[in-house]
């Protein structure tokens, strides 16, 4: 017999000599401990299970609440705190001094100067013009002694509205949203409008009438007024008739019309030049405002096209020294391209 097998017998004879017990008191209560370490290894195994699913739970939670915070950063990063109410507002420039008269320190506005809070009143000077524009694209076209008021165009709580104090605006106003609304707010009427070319006019010299003048280039307008409201299409013209009263007519003396007083207001339409005829101005609003839209494009061609047909058509237009002004500037940038 090997050595290995002699290894074995001995190992094995323990268990001969001492022959397993079937008791069954005895292995009746080795079950129990058996049973009961197995059911607290089971217990152990199941309270472990369920920690190591709350913290799972604990951290999805936290992720998602990371996830939140990274999320509102990074849309308030892309949107202003405090987004203006309206477009920013831009002093684009003038023919001859424009002025801001915000309480007693009236001051001359810059060319490209951004509006960015009340301004007070701006007036045009008597014998020029100004232009402002918006970042929405729009248009404002002052006519000599020219008065408005932008308090209700910029700034917290703006209504979109332009008030129109004195003289001859013309605006340009882009196609507005649905529910939009852009107005001019004259002495006596409001005119409304969701997107057009249209020109306003007030006269507080006129004898009788309406103050207000409005005349529609393009699209469609709305006067409220106090006899209600009428809706204008490109070409009609509302308030500017002048009616003399018969006190007047019957006087030796003629009654002044608006085109009269109108040519006091613009020195450069006297010394024997002809009167601005009224019927002209919604053509020589469309010119000019067609040629300051060609410009904006990048089409300097046609804007100077038709700058010169507003010159030559219309040489006594208060319109002229602003379209003046624009073709220099378009053939100053194009003569440095």
């Amino acid at each position: 017999m090997t050595d290995e097998a002699s290894e074995v017998r001995r190992l094995l004879g323990a268990l001969r000599d001492r022959p397993v017990s079937v008791d069954p008191e005895r292995l009746a209560a080795r079950r129990a401990r058996v049973v009961a370490s197995l059911q607290r290894d089971v217990q152990a195994l199941a309270a472990k299970r369920v920690s190591r699913m709350q913290r799972r739970a604990a951290y999805a939670t936290l992720s998602l609440v990371a996830a939140a915070g990274v999320l509102l950063a990074v849309h308030r990063f892309q949107r202003p705190e405090a987004a203006p109410s309206t477009s920013a507002i831009t002093f684009v420039g003038s023919v001859g001094q424009t002025m801001a008269r915000s309480g007693a320190s009236p001051r001359a506005l810059r060319a490209g100067e951004n509006l960015l809070a009340d301004p007070g009143e701006i007036e045009s000077a008597a014998d020029g013009s100004a232009e402002l524009s918006t970042s929405a694209g729009l248009g404002l076209t002052l006519g000599g002694g020219t008065r408005i008021s932008l308090s209700k165009l910029v700034g917290a709580g703006a209504l979109n509205q332009v008030e129109l104090r004195h003289g001859l605006l013309t605006c340009t106003v882009p196609h507005l949203r649905e529910g939009q609304r852009f107005s001019v707010q004259t002495p006596d009427v409001r005119v409304v409008v969701h997107g057009t070319v249209f020109s306003v006019r007030v006269d507080s010299t006129r004898v009788q009438g309406s103050e207000t003048c409005v005349e529609v280039t393009d699209g469609v307008v709305i006067v409220q007024h106090a006899g209600g409201e009428t809706a204008l299409n490109a070409g009609d013209r509302w308030g500017c008739e002048v009616k003399a009263s018969a006190t007047l007519v019957e006087s030796a003396a003629p009654a002044p019309t608006l085109d009269s007083a109108l040519n006091d207001r613009h020195p450069v339409l006297r010394n024997g030049a002809r009167p601005l005829e009224r019927s002209t101005l919604g053509e020589e609003s469309r010119l000019l405002q067609d040629a300051l839209a060609a410009e904006r494009v990048g089409q300097p061609k046609r804007a100077q096209n038709l700058l010169e047909q507003l010159l030559t058509r219309h040489p006594n237009s208060p319109l002229v020294p602003e379209a003046r002004r624009a073709s220099a500037r378009i053939a100053s940038a194009s003569a440095g391209k």
